[in-house]
């Protein structure tokens, strides 16, 4: 039985190597680390090869062995030597995708040169070839493949650039990656091609260097000014630049030139807002195609610029059968009336959702029934959700059970549904994350700890875990030492983490040491202002004399969420409530 999977596990894999090379094979060259990373190639996923020499059949047989085994570096090996000996391009393109399942990214250069040589056609072998060589630093063999795409792609000269620069500009060697573009736009007399300076102008950007970038582009729209592309993106430079007036008149140009363009319209509505021109903003939108996702964004952004009444007046046509057969409609209503506050009619149309989406409407119902006062309903449809759902629906369903009878203060029934669901779902990380936080809450530091070095011990790289851990044993005991360790390494792992930011900034007052505590507490203020970090923060600042700051900071924490019991029981502890 074993055996029997294996050859299942390797046949899939011999099948989906590098299928993103069709969508976006830069990407997949570029980024690719991992087998799981590789999706399928066609859709039967079968190909049958039939090599008449016998040492191109030995050397097949051989890889297919050896990835039934789990050796697939020595499966990939043995396929490179087919290739080399088979005038099959199937064969060689076959090589190429074993040893990117592998990630064996000097095989993949090999393999896909000798596609690329037995099929000189593909852009995809010629794509493959270039990227793995760059990403093995073979800069000369690269160029020579990104030529051939540039020859390929001659009739659609922005489609080859686009490939070329996206290929260069993830390249570990900047200055080599230029002057092999430096090669190719002199090569291709490329100085006076639109296309080619708009691609450079991105390849610019991408190092960083944003004012070659914006000279660039400049280029590339005076040889063609008509095109919404070369506009926009001149457009999203100005607003790196902070040149807002620039930036406008760019996204008007570009807007002005293709109306029906859903980013360009977005962007540029966006910037108007930004700019205070709501109602001008609100007409670009407008003009876009009505369909219900348009329309739900078309409240988001009324209600973030503050037009409650256009906001109510978009929601408004979703019950004018505008979207009569259309299944997404119920749907985008349903968020758009949560958005507005409109609970009851929410559930209504939540009730109407059908298909794919219809799970996170039953998610969505229990938390507004729970909302409204009505607990026992929200928590009827999740247990009936998790009759027909799968383990990530019911892991979800188990959460928001527990989430919901936290917040009704029923926090020993919350922690007995989290025993429920991991005992349903034992290797669910989410669910024993949630559970030892609650125990945290009702004070079971024991169950705690062991919870969040179970995770620790399943995923070593958990910042999450590793800082709650270090942070509930700062907080919670006198094992200092051991805490500061673990919320160091939390903070190595994700340095510009707010939460973890308030760790360090917390273990720091522990031991003493102010000013780094405040530092650390300040920078996570601005990170993430909330009623805990203002708990904190104003704590630390009371106690070094700042007693005045503490309360104006307090008072801010409790406008924001008055009944943090973390910022309260701070408050209380210092007389500053009662």
């Amino acid at each position: 039985m074993k055996r029997v999977q294996g050859v299942l596990i390797f046949a899939f894999l011999l099948v989906t190597a590098c299928s993103s090379v069709r969508e976006s094979p830069r990407a997949a060259v570029a980024v690719t680390d991992a087998p799981e990373t590789v999706a399928a190639v066609d859709a039967t996923g079968e190909r049958e090869f039939q090599p008449t020499d016998p040492n191109v059949m030995y050397h097949v047989f051989a890889a297919e062995v050896l990835g039934t085994e789990g050796d697939f570096s020595g499966a990939a090996s043995e396929y490179l030597e087919a290739a080399m000996l088979s005038e099959d391009p199937e064969i060689a393109e076959r090589a190429a995708r074993v040893a990117v399942s592998a990630a064996e990214w000097q095989m993949v250069a090999l393999a896909s040169d000798r596609w690329a040589t037995l099929a000189p056609e593909s852009l995809e072998a010629r794509e493959l070839a270039a990227g793995s060589r760059l990403r093995e630093g073979d800069y000369v063999g690269a160029e020579y493949q990104l030529a051939r795409i540039l020859e390929m792609t001659a009739p659609d000269q922005g489609v080859g650039w686009q490939i070329v620069i996206s290929l260069l500009a993830p390249a570990n060697d900047r200055a080599r990656a230029s002057k092999v573009l430096d090669h190719l736009l002199t090569d291709f007399s490329s100085h006076t091609n639109a296309d080619a300076l708009y691609a450079l102008s991105q390849f610019e950007a991408q190092k960083g260097e944003l004012q070659n970038a914006v000279d660039f582009v400049d280029q590339a729209i005076e040889l063609e000014p008509e095109r919404a592309d070369f506009q926009a993106w001149s457009g999203r430079l100005a607003v790196n630049m902070g040149n807002s007036d620039l930036a406008l008149q760019r996204y008007q140009h570009a807007w002005e030139l293709n109306r029906d363009d859903l980013q360009i319209a977005t962007s540029y509505a966006e910037l108007l807002k930004r700019n205070d021109e709501l109602a001008a903003g609100l007409a670009v939108l407008a003009q876009l195609p009505d369909t219900p996702d348009m329309r739900f964004a078309r409240i988001v952004f009324a209600l973030d610029a503050g037009d409650r009444e256009s906001a109510e007046q978009l929601y408004r046509g979703f019950s004018e059968n505008r979207y009569e057969g259309n299944p997404d409609a119920a749907f985008q209503a349903a968020q758009s009336a949560e958005l507005l506050e409109y609970k009851r009619e929410a559930i209504d149309w939540y009730e109407q959702v059908t298909g794919e989406q219809s799970q996170w409407a039953i998610m969505r119902r229990a938390f507004l029934h729970a909302g409204l006062g009505d607990l026992e309903t929200g928590r009827n449809l999740l247990g009936q959700l998790r009759l027909q759902a799968d383990d990530g629906f019911r892991s979800q369903s188990y959460q928001a059970e527990a989430q919901m009878l936290q917040d009704a203060g029923r926090r020993d029934e919350a922690m007995k549904i989290l025993n429920q669901a991991l005992a349903d779902l034992p290797n669910d990380i989410s669910i024993r994350y949630m559970r030892a936080l609650s125990a945290v809450g009702l004070g079971q530091l024991e169950l705690a700890e062991s919870d969040l070095r179970t995770i620790i011990t399943a995923q070593p790289d958990n910042a999450a875990a590793i800082n709650a851990l270090g942070y509930t044993l700062a907080d919670l005991t006198d094992r200092y030492d051991e805490a500061e360790q673990l919320i160091n390494l939390a903070y190595d792992l994700q340095p510009s983490d707010a939460a973890i930011i308030d760790s360090m900034g917390w273990i720091s007052y522990r031991r003493g040491r102010l000013q780094e505590a405040e530092n650390y507490l300040r920078e996570a203020w601005q990170l993430m202002p909330n009623a805990e970090v203002a708990a904190h923060l104003g704590e630390v600042l009371w106690v070094s004399g700042k007693e005045d700051e503490a309360r104006s900071l307090w008072e801010l924490g409790l406008q924001m969420e008055s009944g943090n019991e973390i910022l309260v029981k701070t408050m209380q502890s210092f007389g500053v409530l009662p």
